[in-house]
């Protein structure tokens, strides 16, 4: 990914983004990850998001893969809790 905005920081920040198993969820989180934010992916497709945290991790930020359903309300708060807890909030 080449993105040049340097005065475009994330740094010290944190984003969960959904859909980022693939197409513009996981761009949206390479992005992110580009401009400095740790980032938590969440999607249905497991193996899709170890891609896209191989990727973030590579940028060397931290980030957390979240398999759940968006759907589902009970899986996106214990999601958002575990992104919380391994990320240091959100």
């Amino acid at each position: 990914m080449t993105l040049n905005y340097p005065t475009f920081s994330l740094q010290g920040r944190k984003a969960l983004v959904t859909g980022a198993s693939r197409g513009i969820g996981q761009a949206l989180a390479q992005g992110l990850a580009y401009a400095g934010a740790d980032v938590a992916v969440a999607a249905r497709n497991e193996q899709d998001l170890q891609t896209s945290l191989t990727a973030i991790r590579a940028l060397g930020r931290k980030g957390v893969a979240l398999s759940l359903d968006v759907t589902d309300l009970a899986a996106i708060r214990a999601g958002v809790d575990a992104a919380c807890q391994q990320l240091g909030g959100l």
